[in-house]
């Protein structure tokens, strides 16, 4: 049995904490760039992709797409900067829709 790969996309700032503890890092900002890159790394293996906030806001339909079609599993996170406060809301919404109710809500 292999293990899956974890990888990292974001920008450089927001991946470096991320390469020192051995995972895969990707720097990306735009769209096209990172749409691609994560299709990619999805069929290569990965079996969690992070990716910062500042990028997953403009693939969102590429993570759904990823998250459906494939065994990887896209987590959004915040950036360096901060929360956008994305990766929060879809955990609420990936919990909820597991356990019935919003459990986040207060």
């Amino acid at each position: 049995m292999s293990m899956l790969k974890i990888g990292m996309i974001g920008d450089y700032d927001s991946v470096m904490g991320f390469k020192a503890m051995g995972i895969d890092t990707y720097v990306v900002k735009e769209r096209e760039k990172a749409s691609e890159l994560l299709r990619k790394i999805a069929r290569e293996g990965y079996g969690i992709v992070f990716v910062v906030e500042d990028v997953a806001e403009k693939i969102m339909d590429v993570i759904e797409e990823v998250n459906r079609d494939t065994f990887c599993s896209v987590i959004l996170v915040p950036s360096i900067r901060g929360s956008k406060g994305l990766a929060m809301s879809k955990i609420s919404k990936n919990v909820e829709k597991a356990v019935g109710m919003d459990i986040f809500k207060t």
